[in-house]
């Protein structure tokens, strides 16, 4: 059915304003009995830029840093789905008023993969069937002057399902 959204794909980088964000992805999951897939993109660096970087520490140094990014992008990830009280009580807080089902918010899967970023948040989408993508900006994007940005505008641009563009904080 239109309008029902079971599955939200959070596509964070894990900035500060991507908690905000997923404030905005849990009171949607709760209000609809959803569920939440997080989702880290780690974009490959170019392969010039990869291949000082390998000539300067070596390959198994740069291979042990990049799986630590990982790993550090997996367990914040992990400690978000950890803080869910504390977004309740939150959540409770900002929207008693609006609650309409009795029901919680899930956090279904939480991903870290390699890929363009863009590219990877549709293809994990489709992929997990999600009804919903929550993005997270940052400040430039919605000052006057400055457009929005390359991830926002890629994802707008070739989603086929909703997308959600949280602007930031004040």
């Amino acid at each position: 059915m239109v309008g029902d959204i079971k599955k939200i794909l959070f596509a964070t980088d894990l900035s500060n304003n991507c908690r905000y964000a997923f404030a905005y992805a849990t009171s949607l999951s709760s209000k609809y009995c959803g569920g939440i897939t997080l989702l880290h993109v780690m974009e490959p660096l170019p392969d010039s830029v990869d291949a000082m970087i390998t000539g300067f520490i070596g390959k198994e140094k740069w291979e042990t840093l990049h799986k630590q990014h990982e790993n550090d992008a997996r367990m914040t990830l992990i400690g978000k789905k950890n803080n869910q009280t504390m977004i309740h009580e939150a959540m409770d807080t900002f929207s008693k008023d609006e609650r309409i089902t009795d029901c919680d918010y899930t956090v279904d899967k939480i991903l870290v993969k390699d890929g363009h970023v863009v590219d990877t948040i549709i293809h994990t989408a489709l992929e997990e069937n999600c009804d919903l993508i929550i993005i997270g900006s940052h400040k430039g994007f919605f000052s006057s002057g400055i457009s929005l940005g390359q991830v926002a505008k890629g994802v707008l641009k070739q989603s086929k399902i909703p997308v959600m563009v949280i602007p930031p904080v004040e």
